[in-house]
């Protein structure tokens, strides 16, 4: 039997194709920067597909809405971040202590240095903060949930038999919010002169003295409780 010749990849589907594929990339690069500087609510779809090249139709067609090309703008650059930036695992037998600090370093070092080689990711969650869309939900389950109950089982076993679920829930509060403040409160940070660290060498000299503070108080709540 004759072998059927191999389909091929050029002519006018192949072209087609490769014609979706660069309006598409060129959609998520224009509706990243715009969505990162002015947030889901203040951006629009005409000055996406302006700044993207595209007809105004592009959006629905690829993405379904704006909502649906904002949804995988979020989740993808949250998605780059934490692929080339995992949280250390806080394993059995590990001490806690020195699992609280390589935590808070690293969260440090992603938020504060290490995310400006994913720009979008910063900025589209402190709109996040401030003005949620139906994009947080998803946020929270598929990244910040996994990050938040990996410090809560650090500060579980910080807290030994003084542990609780809720005073466990609000200390992982206090700790990852101690890390997020320095980015996004950095702007008063540093009129009040005590700018964040831009280069990751100066990190974990923070991280050394939020980790202190942190588990300082953990102790003083587990003795207290």
């Amino acid at each position: 039997m004759a072998r059927r010749a191999p389909q091929r990849t050029s002519g006018p589907r192949a072209s087609s194709r490769r014609d979706a594929l660069e309006t598409q990339a060129r959609l998520l690069d224009a509706a990243g920067r715009l969505f990162a500087a002015k947030g889901f609510q203040e951006t629009s779809v005409r000055e996406i597909c302006s700044a993207a090249e595209a007809n105004v139709a592009a959006v629905r067609h690829h993405f379904g809405s704006k909502g649906g090309l904002y949804r995988t703008i979020v989740l993808r650059s949250h998605q780059g971040l934490l692929e080339h930036d995992p949280l250390p695992r806080f394993r059995d037998g590990d001490d806690p202590a020195a699992a609280l600090g390589r935590a808070i370093e690293h969260l440090l070092r992603v938020t504060l240095v290490r995310r400006t080689g994913h720009p979008y990711a910063g900025q589209l969650f402190a709109h996040e903060l401030r003005s949620p869309t139906a994009a947080l939900d998803e946020l929270l389950e598929k990244f910040l949930k996994p990050l938040r109950a990996e410090f809560a089982r650090i500060v579980a076993a910080l807290l030994q038999d003084a542990d609780s679920p809720r005073l466990r829930g609000h200390c992982t509060t206090f700790v990852i919010g101690l890390c997020v403040f320095h980015e996004l409160g950095k702007e008063p940070l540093k009129r009040f002169g005590f700018p964040p660290p831009q280069r990751e060498s100066d990190v974990p000299r923070l991280a050394r003295l939020v980790t202190q503070f942190a588990h300082a108080g953990i102790l003083s709540l587990r003795q207290t409780t």
